[in-house]
């Protein structure tokens, strides 16, 4: 026994060593290798074939679930049962007959005679077993690409694999996913040799009637591909499998590690999903950040959400769903993709802003939400600017600016006495707002006629979130039209502030946060409100007002603020969630029902915002948050100081640079990743 164990020791201390050797002195281009050699060998599972869940044994959890929808409840648990029987059943049976490999048959006969469990139900789950195998296998595109390259080569295919599946359903497996033309494929359940004990090497050889050295076989498991293959003088491409792989990157390893290590089949199934995306792939081209970061962070953010509001919407059945600009844009373009195939609510996307709709709103005074729009602060700007935010010529006003305590119209609103100045200008001039308000309402009502918001009975409006204003401001020009239409507001989430207006009777509903809670999803929100605004972003600027154009209402939209490089970057990490998106999808008809939480949902994009890396926290800090206002902009990075080692200096300025970043954790890790670590400095916080 003692023999044995050193045995296994020194076996797994060799294969690790000649993997690292492998590793770092395999630099062989698969293309030329296909080239040189007559016979390409492929592996089948976890090379030319991925599995859409995290572990295998998912496949034994999905199992059980199918049979208990459609038979009722075992009395055992099928997933630990049938994971553990056919490591039992292969040591049994090779005792027993001296094979080097089993069937899926005797998997199930030894849990049958171990555990006298019927042959009635184990039969049925055998066959929901090789079912279930066939919807959740997909192609690895990468090593595709090679398979089609031998094709074209007219080189010999065969698939080898050490597998218990039958050949019949290999064989659809292969099919399913566009592998139609090869040799034959050697599984080790047939021939009852395997590849980890060599032997189905030999028989390769033995019924090829070839030279080794005119064979190359692809794998991903370094004894059994590499190792063993070699032994018979085979050549190999040794491919990294996936997940190990995926491991290797610290982006991935950092948000493994938010999750328990046994996942929930919802889990499984995304990370399945962005490994056989972005990690299949070998000796490309440098990542695209951007890409990758839509599908592995905001894809599932939007799927989740539009899942939620999809149920939301079925119970509460509105005439109509609109989508608030601009944040409701790539929200809008997730719903058509996710319920093209349903009776979902018909849906469009509604331009709006908190400007566009609080102003119509004014009548005779100007109220307290009136006056977060009016003098809503922005850096560098004047009396003038913000007049001329409301179509008002400081030129006609010099008196009451005087009056109110300002120098000139071109002061500049630097502090809360300034701004207290300027809400006391503007409630002097209510009357002159009032006009313009009321040009802005009549072509408001007339578009919320065009869109048919106005002449229904209920309606969802869908957005960002936070306090509701503009879902409060559209109550009350209902009131101002009396037009009778019920608003429900389904929302990413809601902060606290928004309860003064559920107060007042408003229906709103927030995914991730309701009135600030659950706190711990709250907490990354609040801190990374921009951030959640840039995933969210479209390609159009902040709405202004309404105009007439022909017989029809169209918007008034301020200059799109976002640079060529910035809108290049939204429409690459907005492609990459969408894409994420329909893949997600697939793999949901397969399961049938996948429930992506709020927690779930903000988890990935929680391990980038509370702990970037560095190269993370340069890429994402140096995106721009920016801001139009007439014809002036401001503009602040989300994690970027100007004149670092200026601000390394002097205390007081590196206080005031990170208290106005957006960002603080990336501000952290980009300036402050040696003086505060990231664990120090939630350990201070937290005291």
């Amino acid at each position: 026994m003692k023999n044995n164990l050193l045995k296994r020791i020194y076996s797994r201390l060799y294969t690790k060593m000649f993997e690292i050797k492998y590793s770092v002195f395999n630099n062989k281009d698969l293309c030329s290798l296909i080239t040189k050699n007559d016979i390409i060998s492929f592996d089948i599972f976890d090379t030319a074939i991925l599995r859409k869940v995290y572990s295998p044994s998912d496949i034994f959890y999905i199992t059980e679930k199918v049979y208990t929808e459609k038979h009722g409840a075992l009395s055992f648990n099928f997933k630990d049962v049938r994971t553990k029987a056919e490591p039992q059943a292969a040591k049994l049976i090779s005792k027993q007959n001296y094979t080097e490999s089993i069937c899926l048959d005797e998997i199930y006969d030894y849990i049958h005679e171990s555990l006298n469990i019927s042959k009635r139900e184990l039969n049925i789950l055998k066959s929901i077993e090789m079912q279930t195998e066939l919807e959740f296998c997909t192609r690895n595109e990468y090593i595709f690409s090679y398979y089609q390259q031998c094709i074209a080569q007219d080189k010999k295919v065969i698939f080898t694999s050490d597998m218990y599946l039958p050949k019949d359903i290999i064989k659809r497996i292969l099919l399913n996913n566009g592998y139609e033309k090869y040799e034959n494929i050697y599984l080790s359940g047939e021939t009852r040799k395997s590849k980890s004990k060599g032997g189905l090497y030999k028989h390769i050889l033995k019924e090829l009637k070839c030279k080794s050295k005119k064979i190359l076989h692809i794998g991903d498991n370094f004894k059994a591909d590499i190792i063993n293959a070699q032994h018979y003088n085979i050549n190999i491409f040794y491919y990294k499998k996936a997940s190990d792989y995926a491991l290797k990157n610290t982006h991935f390893k950092r948000l493994r590690e938010l999750y328990n290590k046994n996942l929930s089949i919802e889990e499984s199934l995304y990370f399945a999903t962005i490994i056989n995306k972005a990690y299949s792939k070998r000796n490309t081209k440098k990542a695209d950040l951007w890409y990758d970061f839509g599908y592995i962070y905001c894809g599932i953010i939007y799927f989740g959400f539009i899942r939620w509001l999809t149920a939301q919407l079925a119970n509460n059945e509105p005439d109509k769903v609109l989508f608030l600009a601009r944040d409701g844009y790539i929200m809008h373009q997730t719903y058509k993709l996710l319920n093209s195939d349903s009776s979902a609510p018909p849906s469009e996307y509604m331009y709006a802003s908190r400007r566009a709709i609080n102003i119509p709103t004014i009548r005779n005074k100007i109220d307290e939400s009136s006056i977060k729009i009016l003098c809503h602060t922005f850096p560098n700007l004047s009396v003038k600017n913000y007049l001329e935010r409301v179509d008002l010529c400081a030129s006609n006003y010099t008196k009451e600016i005087y009056q109110v305590g300002f120098n000139d119209k071109d002061q500049i609103i630097l502090n809360n006495d300034d701004k207290q100045k300027l809400a006391s200008l503007f409630n002097l001039l209510v009357a002159d707002v009032t006009k313009v308000s009321v040009i802005e309402r009549r072509y408001l009502i007339k578009y919320l006629e065009q869109i048919k918001f106005i002449g229904a009975k209920k309606v969802a409006i869908v957005d960002i979130g936070w306090q509701g204003t503009i879902q409060n401001s559209l109550s009350e020009l209902m009131n101002i039209a009396n037009e009778k239409v019920e608003i429900d507001g389904y929302y990413i989430g809601t902060f606290q502030t928004a309860a003064k207006f559920i107060d007042k009777g408003m229906n709103m509903s927030g995914y991730m946060c309701n009135l600030s809670v659950p706190k711990n999803n709250f907490n990354i929100l609040a801190e990374s409100v921009h951030m959640f605004e840039f995933i969210f972003s479209a390609p159009h600027g902040s709405v202004i007002k309404f105009r007439e154009e022909g017989d029809k209402i169209v918007p008034v939209c301020e200059p799109n603020e976002s640079s060529a490089q910035k809108i290049k970057i939204i429409n690459n990490f907005q492609k990459g969630a969408l894409d994420f998106i329909s893949d997600f999808k697939e793999v949901e008809k397969a399961f049938k029902e996948v429930h992506i939480n709020p927690e779930f949902a903000i988890k990935p994009i929680s391990r980038l915002l509370n702990n970037p890396t560095y190269n993370e926290s340069i890429h994402f800090g140096d995106l721009k948050h920016s801001e139009y206002v007439g014809d002036n902009s401001y503009e602040n990075c989300f994690a970027k100081a100007s004149s670092p080692w200026k601000m390394y200096f002097n205390p007081l300025k590196f206080r005031r640079k990170y208290s106005s970043s957006l960002w603080k954790a990336g501000f952290r890790k980009r300036y402050l990743r040696y003086v505060l670590p990231d664990s120090l400095y939630c350990f201070l916080k937290h005291r």
